[in-house]
């Protein structure tokens, strides 16, 4: 038991770590790449390393027409939207807003279940828990300041890649029911479709003059090979190893590794607004997982 625990506290930490350092990889590259390029690149490599670990495991890609439409529009929100907006954002607005922002994929990913999953009904700490994210969304944008030092294209780039994933988890739960596939099986396809997507929108969004540099190129390395692919495949473990409601829970280690990261590495500023709105966002997604642990306990 104590080392069942042990080994899912390193899979929770590493899990959150390389995760949060996607903010990071992304703001170095963009100094050499465009974020499509970017974007592109971490598909691409994740779709090789997923795909070879389906290979070795002896499993395949899935087959159908109708399976792989899914694929796609699934990419398209959870991959290409998300991370496109996530690669945009990054050229206005700090990793440390952007991460702060990003957080609210688990409040906006309720609110749409809650408006397109009728069967699913509010509960009373749901919508508490709503409301919590709500006010630390309003006191990152500072309205009554004038919007504070918001910077409304980058923010705009964040909110439309949270909702991509957002809706993303959505179309996913009401439509990959009834596949056959592995998770991984699917993961790897989906990730080969955003790839294609990338590739179509490559030759309209490179750079006029490619001069990387080594810092760049091992940003763009990291943020496909452990940012995307590896991490993937350590949520994987940690969901089979203690459950999905654990596996949430990284969404509060990845805040506050991906701020640290920031300030400490990026040398980039944080002030209270930005501490305040992140600890009212957390504060909700504490109340919402309450009651999953609660329900989960139950049954």
């Amino acid at each position: 038991m104590t080392q069942t625990k042990k080994s899912h506290g390193w899979l929770f930490f590493w899990a959150s770590v390389l995760f949060a350092g996607n903010y990071m990889f992304a703001a170095v590259a963009i100094e050499s790449f465009t974020p499509i390029e970017i974007s592109w690149a971490r598909t691409m490599l994740a779709a090789i390393a997923l795909t070879a670990v389906v290979v070795v495991k002896r499993d395949r890609l899935p087959r159908g027409r109708s399976t792989w439409v899914k694929l796609h529009i699934s990419a398209f929100l959870l991959n290409t939207v998300a991370f496109a907006g996530m690669a945009l954002a990054v050229t206005r607005i700090t990793t440390v807003q952007t991460s702060i922002w990003n957080a609210l994929v688990p409040l906006m990913t309720l609110l749409l279940v809650i408006l397109f999953v009728p069967e699913e009904r509010p509960s009373t700490y749901r919508v508490a828990g709503l409301m919590m994210g709500l006010v630390g969304a309003i006191v990152l944008a500072q309205p009554w300041n004038g919007l504070g030092s918001i910077n409304l294209y980058g923010t705009s780039m964040i909110l439309l890649s949270t909702l991509g994933y957002s809706a993303g988890l959505v179309y996913v739960r009401r439509t990959f029911g009834e596949l056959t596939e592995s998770s991984m099986s699917l993961t790897a396809g989906q990730m080969i479709c955003s790839a294609s997507h990338f590739t179509l929108l490559l030759p309209w969004f490179h750079s006029d003059s490619f001069d990387p540099t080594t810092k760049t190129i091992a940003s763009v390395l990291a943020l496909g090979i452990f940012g995307t692919a590896m991490t993937f495949l350590l949520i994987q473990k940690l969901i089979r190893v203690a459950g999905a409601s654990i596996a949430g829970d990284t969404t509060y280690l990845i805040v506050f590794v991906a701020m640290v990261l920031g300030v400490v590495i990026l040398g980039e500023p944080i002030n209270v607004w930005q501490i305040f709105g992140a600890g009212s966002i957390l504060a909700g997604l504490v109340v919402i997982n309450r009651e999953n642990k609660a329900m989960v306990t139950a049954n």
